[in-house]
């Protein structure tokens, strides 16, 4: 599942050579200039606004998801305790999957 921001980005075309995944570092799969309907009326008049999109390579993985879950979870949470501990709990999930 596509969660844009967390593995997943969409920018404009040629803005950026590379991206690095912001889960967990891996360096991003490129499509370039794809198109896109910007809004429901240009959707509706067939225009298309060229875009890049960027994913982990990673993004499918189980261990991924539940990274993303972790980390929307933490920018969630109020509690810094319970924020400290699911860094931790995300930080041993990456290590699981040789991630450093």
């Amino acid at each position: 599942m596509k969660t844009k921001g967390y593995g997943f980005f969409i920018t404009e075309p040629n803005a950026y050579k590379a991206l690095e995944c912001n889960i967990c570092g891996a360096e991003c799969l490129v499509e370039r200039n794809l198109p896109a309907k910007s809004g429901f009326i240009s959707a509706m008049a067939r225009m298309d606004k060229p875009r890049d999109e960027f994913s982990c390579p990673n993004l499918e993985k189980e261990w991924h998801q539940q990274a993303i879950q972790l980390v929307i979870e933490i920018e969630k949470t109020p509690s810094k305790r319970l924020a400290q501990l699911m860094q931790q709990d995300l930080e041993d999930l990456l290590h699981e999957n040789n991630i450093h």
